[in-house]
């Protein structure tokens, strides 16, 4: 593969299957949050406990797409002279409003009564920074990291690959993989950091250090290599479609692999209960399970894509109002659990964990449709109205999506 530097158009090629990725990283993100509501009840029995924590390893890929698709979108559709001060404008009401709307909603829901003292309005101003009663929504401001820091990325993007056709005259697929494969190594070392030595370091410097270790989930740069992948993709878009069908034996031969030596990971460590935990996504082993996955999920979407059908119909659709799926479903989930936490589940907490996935999943889409097409849109979830205008038409073509989270 040779390219030459980026040429800017006024119409692009709509990216298509980033909306059925988008759709099947957000069921991701719903089932394994609906496991986690089950896999830690007393009453759970050892089969139950084995068959979730083993389920759950198939949704790791959920979040890291997200950063992955926000990367596409952002690189796909800008470049580095873009006007900076709107730009982040139109970022913060498109999320930031959202988070702060959401956030509020979800304090309101957790701390009710504790609302009327002063302590309950130190804890729901504290998740403004920290969000954990809307344990989603933690992504929302690591997110907005990314595109505060957009434009000088993309000045460095534009160094790099300068650099590279003075030295070569062309960027091949060997210099792009090599980049990658440097990019993996280091990033695979900051997961061990993570995982093996963070919590260490950060007890023995204390102070700064030791806030921005507890919370490096929230630190955009421990995603580092997700958005490389991104680059790369918006960049280099057909090379890229035909690599990852090309690959798809090879990568889910590496996921069997991977999926085998994780789920023995984590049922080494016992099912009573077992501590999902184990499975982190700031893993070395777990963040080769989750690349491979999210290169499986892309063919996929690519398969899907080209069939049509109602699949098709049925993931465009969900991708569309994943956005607002996304912030509104650890409500819904809390809601169903409140009557499933009065139920004896025992023996039936597999079953259980599907029922409510589905439940879930598809009131939330249902609720964030109506907020899509009610006048709240812009506050609920950062879009306007949904209408069929030429301006949509032709956001939609380009493959911007209507909000900034995908």
């Amino acid at each position: 593969m040779t390219t030459k530097p980026p040429i800017q158009s006024g119409e692009k090629e709509r990216i298509e299957e980033i909306t059925i990725m988008r759709a099947l990283a957000f069921f991701a993100i719903v089932l394994q949050h609906s496991i986690g509501e089950y896999i830690y009840r007393a009453d759970i029995l050892p089969g139950d406990a084995v068959m979730l924590g083993m389920l759950y390893h198939f949704t790791r890929y959920g979040t890291l797409t997200f950063v992955f698709l926000s990367t596409v979108i952002l690189f796909y559709n800008y470049d580095a002279s873009l006007d900076y001060g709107r730009f982040i404008k139109r970022r913060a009401q498109s999320v930031l409003v959202p988070f702060a709307l959401w956030t509020l909603i979800y304090g309101v829901f957790t701390l009710q009564g504790q609302l009327l003292t002063k302590e309950g309005w130190v804890l729901l101003s504290q998740q403004f920074l920290t969000p954990t009663y809307g344990y989603q929504l933690w992504f929302i401001p690591m997110i907005f990291q990314l595109y505060l820091l957009y434009p000088w990325l993309a000045r460095f993007v534009q160094a790099v690959r300068k650099r590279l056709f003075t030295w070569f005259g062309v960027i091949s697929v060997r210099h792009v993989t090599g980049i990658l494969l440097v990019l993996g190594a280091a990033y695979a070392g900051l997961m061990y950091w993570s995982y093996y030595k963070a919590a260490g370091w950060a007890e023995s410097v204390g102070g700064i250090g030791q806030v921005l270790a507890g919370h490096r989930t929230m630190i955009v740069i421990f995603y580092f290599f997700y958005i490389a992948l991104g680059i790369v993709c918006a960049l280099h878009l057909q090379r890229w479609r035909q690599w990852v069908q090309q690959a798809a034996s090879w990568n889910l031969f590496i996921f069997i692999a991977c999926y085998i030596f994780i789920g023995y990971d984590l049922l080494s460590a016992g099912i009573t209960p077992i501590n999902l935990n184990i499975s982190t996504y700031l893993k070395p082993t777990v963040f080769v399970l989750i690349v491979v996955q999210m290169l499986l999920i892309y063919a996929i979407a690519l398969h899907i894509q080209k069939r049509g059908g109602l699949m098709q119909l049925f993931l465009r659709m969900a991708g569309t109002y994943s956005f607002g799926g996304y912030l509104v479903h650890a409500l819904v989930l809390a809601l169903v659990s409140r009557f499933t936490r009065q139920l004896s589940l025992e023996g039936f907490h597999l079953i259980a964990t599907v029922l409510t996935f589905v439940v879930v999943a598809g009131a939330s889409l249902f609720i964030a449709r109506w907020l899509q097409h009610s006048p709240f849109a812009s506050l609920f979830i950062g879009a306007k109205r949904r209408k069929t205008s030429s301006a949509e038409v032709a956001r939609s073509r380009r493959g911007e999506a209507s909000s900034s989270y995908s």
